[in-house]
């Protein structure tokens, strides 16, 4: 008895969902994404004056507070 060859059923393929907006859907981030948000901004500010070669590091984590919390739409 010979076995009869059959073809692989063709998937169904559906779209996923794509996955919310940290920002858009939800809202604000937590406060652990913000402040890693603001250090990460600061760290860049940092970097693109010479990696410390004058400033001032409280002056550059200001700034960049300033500069994530008018990204967001935040008033405080």
């Amino acid at each position: 008895m010979e076995k009869e060859k059959t073809l692989p059923q063709k998937r169904r393929v559906t779209r996923r969902q794509a996955a919310p907006d940290r920002l858009g859907q939800i809202g604000q981030p937590d406060p652990g994404m913000r402040q890693k948000m603001i250090a990460d901004a600061a760290y860049y500010r940092f970097e693109r004056r010479g990696l410390g070669n004058g400033g001032d590091h409280v002056e550059d984590w200001l700034r960049a507070e300033a500069e994530i919390d008018a990204m967001l739409g935040r008033r405080e």
